[in-house]
């Protein structure tokens, strides 16, 4: 099906298991470290800034979200992963909605894990790759805020990942728009059962 990008519908927020819903359309994950810029990254792929709200305040999504695109694709924004201020009951908490997510949830493609292009792979990070492995989920990989660092760096961590995990590894930046298109390839590529090959 061909999509424009631009039309997107806020469908829900899920605070607990009894909120998830499958819809019949494929589904695409955003996940990773809070303040890695998940919101930001679903708003520049829809061209739309005020698509999913992007917190000034790490943590504070405690939500699942889910967003219907041009009616036909269903992206969600989870909630972000190891802020420090969080206490240990509300880490719990999120641990334990990811879990009854990711069984609850049919029809997803693959989640892609953010990452700060300043910051890398951490150890979280590779917590949750090992988790989504677990799980049998599929993974690709996200690099956000890549018009803050140096190419270089950005190359040197595009290697190691796909190295690593032969996964994608795609830079791409909310401010200058860097990496749209080839996410958007990536995900329509997925979809269609093909690989997303670095």
């Amino acid at each position: 099906m061909r999509r424009d990008w631009k039309k997107v519908e806020f469908l829900k927020s899920a605070f607990s298991k009894k909120d998830f819903v499958n819809f019949p359309y494929p589904v695409f994950t955003f996940c990773g470290r809070s303040n890695v810029g998940k919101s930001s990254l679903i708003n520049l792929l829809v061209w739309n800034r005020r698509a999913a709200k992007v917190s000034s305040r790490p943590g504070k999504t405690a939500s699942v979200n889910y967003f219907l695109v041009d009616g036909s694709l269903v992206l969600v924004d989870l909630p972000g992963y190891g802020y420090a201020r969080r206490s240990r009951a509300e880490r719990q908490r999120w641990a334990s909605l990811m879990e009854e997510f990711f069984r609850f949830q049919r029809g997803i493609k693959t989640n892609f894990i953010l990452l700060d292009s300043r910051i890398g792979l951490t150890p979280l990070d590779l917590q949750l790759v090992d988790w989504l492995r677990f799980l049998g989920q599929d993974f690709a990989f996200v690099l956000t805020k890549s018009d803050k660092t140096n190419k270089q760096q950005i190359h040197n961590l595009v290697r190691e990942i796909e190295e690593r995990f032969s996964r994608p590894a795609i830079p791409t930046s909310a401010r200058t728009g860097q990496g749209r298109k080839e996410l958007i390839s990536c995900i329509e590529k997925i979809e269609r059962g093909e690989k997303c090959i670095p």
